[in-house]
């Protein structure tokens, strides 16, 4: 499968995970026309920052409810969310679930299609195996790959009319992580957008979304987190705007067990993370779910083929950072993308 693995507490797992990017870069900024509203809230397991431009703080506690109430249906950790219901009633029966929980079943339905089942949402046996986290993580023996493997695939997960869900054998377990967390975003933009809000920058944990430009009319500055480095450190630079930037990697969150690190990334085909020549891919999208699913299906998919995955997507655009620090981008980048730091080369076609 293709999944993120989860904080020990949420089954929105990597949907957490992904917070590689950091939000507006101060250098070069110009002073905007208006004075910004910021708060910040944790809540996914994460710290949100939401920053709007031409709203107040209501607007920003209106988006701190949704994500709390998505929260609620797509949390495994908490009691009577949709996830937990169908875990509790995995092999047994339906259970009724939202119409948010029911799209990203189908979402995720078609990035296993496109990857061939490296994706997978019903990864959480697996995920919960690893345990990998805030406290560690646990390096499971063949016996507990092979039973949790047992326990994962998406087309036992069966979906009838009138919102029913059920997983097929007991012990199952569904986790959205690779794309509950942009979902949510894409819905704070779009309460934002109701509200009138037109120019904001939404940092969940690390998913970014633009709303508009800056108020000025410029794009917005938006660093990527430099893989080989400290959180705080950055590689390159998007000038974009209205638009979401995701990425997965492997430093985000892992453990070492006898000298070796093993990150969040979890392969279902194999039972252990990702383990390519890879150590970042940034997506760029329209939607922020799309970014996250992209971002890691094209990761554990590897350069070569992550990067065709990429081409061949309508309104996606992708960077992929190798363990040589070489530089991959798909074609529509252009010049919305520069790389600032002379550790990095670009390994391909300079855009």
């Amino acid at each position: 499968m293709a999944h993120k693995a989860a904080h020990p507490g949420l089954a929105l797992a990597a949907v957490l995970a992904v917070a590689v990017l950091a939000s507006a870069v101060a250098c070069g900024r110009p002073v905007p026309e208006t004075t910004p509203v910021s708060a910040q809230s944790f809540q996914l397991d994460t710290l949100i920052t939401i920053t709007l431009y031409d709203g107040d703080r209501s607007d920003i506690q209106d988006a701190f409810d949704e994500i709390s109430r998505l929260e609620s249906l797509l949390s495994a950790a908490t009691e009577g969310s949709d996830l937990d219901r169908l875990a509790r009633n995995a092999g047994k029966d339906y259970v009724d679930v939202a119409e948010d929980t029911l799209f990203l079943f189908e979402e995720g339905a078609k990035f296993s299609a496109m990857s061939e089942g490296a994706f997978d949402c019903t990864v959480g046996p697996l995920v919960s195996l690893w345990g990998i986290g805030e406290s560690g993580g646990h390096y499971p023996s063949d016996a507990e790959l092979a039973d949790a493997l047992s326990l994962v695939d998406y087309r036992e997960l069966s979906i009838r009319e009138g919102g029913l869900a059920m997983l097929a054998k007991d012990g199952m377990k569904a986790d959205l992580g690779a794309i509950a967390k942009g979902y949510i975003a894409d819905k704070v933009k779009e309460l934002l957008a109701a509200k009138g809000v037109k120019s904001a920058v939404l940092d969940l944990g690390g998913n970014i979304v633009l709303i508009g430009n800056k108020p000025d009319g410029s794009a917005f500055r938006i660093g990527v987190r430099d893989p080989a480095a400290g959180a705080a450190d950055y590689f390159a630079v998007f000038e974009v705007a209205d638009v979401s930037l995701v990425s997965s990697g492997a430093y985000e969150r892992f453990f070492v067990h006898e000298g070796k690190a093993y990150h969040h990334i979890l392969d279902v085909h194999t039972g252990f993370p990702a383990d390519n020549e890879l150590l970042q891919v940034t997506v760029l999208s329209d939607a922020s779910y799309l970014g996250d699913g992209y971002s890691t299906v094209a990761y554990l998919l590897g350069l070569d083929r992550g990067l065709a995955l990429i081409e061949a997507a309508e309104g996606v655009e992708g960077v992929f950072v190798t363990r040589d620090k070489k530089v991959y981008v798909s074609a529509g980048i252009g010049d919305a993308f520069v790389i600032v730091s002379d550790e990095y080369q670009y390994g391909g076609p300079i855009p």
